[in-house]
C-alpha cells in the first residue's frame, strides 16, 4: 500500500500562537499569528514565490512591527516544527509492515530545509513533494497529480492522510482513498480498520 503523509500538524508540530510567543511572549500572540500565517503572504512563502524577507517587510503595516521583529518570528518557525514521537513509531511500523510512504506538504524552503537537514525520519519515506519546490498547492490538483506522476503511482493504490478536510477531499477526488488526521491515536485506529496496521491481538 502506498500512504502518503502531510508534515505540519501531521508528522510535526505546527502552533503559529506558540511561535510567535516563543519569540515575544503570550500578549498579543494569537492576533500577531493570525495576522502573519493566515494572510497570502504565507501562502506565497508556502508556494514559494515569495522570501520570509519580503514577507517581513511587507507586513510591517499590518502589524505594526518593525522589519527585523517580524523576520525573527518568520525565522523561527522551522525549528518550532517538532516531530511527534507517536507518529514517528507509527511511521517505522508502516515502513516495517512494508508499505511505501511519501510526504506532500504545503511547505517554504526554510521549513523543508530544516527539517532535512535536522531529522531522519526521511528514512521511512520513498519520496515527498512540497509545495515551495514544485509551485504548486495543495488542495489544487495539480500537485497531487504531479506527486502520482513523478512517482509512478496510481491514485487508487494510495491512502491520503492531512489534517485539512479539504486536502483530503482533493485526493479522493483523483480516486484516493483519504481520512482526516486529528492526533496519533486516531490515526493508528484508521489505519488498523483498514487492515494496513495489524490489529493488537495479531502483534507478534
Amino acid at each position: 500500500m502506498v500512504i502518503i503523509f502531510d508534515l505540519g500538524r501531521v508528522i510535526v508540530s505546527w502552533d503559529p500562537a506558540s511561535i510567535v510567543s516563543a519569540v515575544r511572549g503570550q500578549a498579543g500572540a494569537a492576533l500577531l499569528a493570525q495576522q502573519l500565517f493566515s494572510h497570502q503572504d504565507w501562502l506565497d512563502v508556502d508556494r514559494g514565490t515569495l522570501s520570509l524577507q519580503t514577507m517581513a517587510r511587507q507586513a510591517e503595516v499590518r502589524t505594526g512591527l518593525s522589519y527585523a521583529e517580524n523576520l525573527a518570528i518568520l525565522q523561527a518557525v522551522p525549528p518550532s516544527l517538532l516531530p511527534d514521537p507517536a507518529m514517528l513509531d507509527l511511521l517505522a511500523e508502516l515502513h516495517s509492515a512494508g508499505h511505501r510512504l511519501y510526504a506532500l506538504s504545503n511547505m517554504g524552503h526554510g521549513s523543508i530545509d530544516w527539517l532535512e537537514q535536522h531529522h531522519t525520519f526521511w528514512r521511512f519515506f520513498s519520496g515527498k513533494v512540497v509545495s515551495a519546490r514544485v509551485r504548486m498547492m495543495k488542495p489544487e490538483s495539480d500537485i497531487y497529480r504531479y506527486l502520482l506522476t513523478s512517482f509512478d503511482l496510481q491514485a487508487q493504490e494510495c491512502l491520503f492522510i492531512d489534517d485539512s478536510v479539504d486536502n483530503v477531499s482533493a485526493a479522493q477526488a483523483l480516486g484516493m482513498e483519504g481520512f482526516v488526521f486529528t492526533n496519533a491515536a486516531d490515526c493508528r485506529h484508521h489505519l488498523t480498520l483498514l487492515n494496513h496496521l495489524p490489529t493488537p491481538d495479531h502483534m507478534p
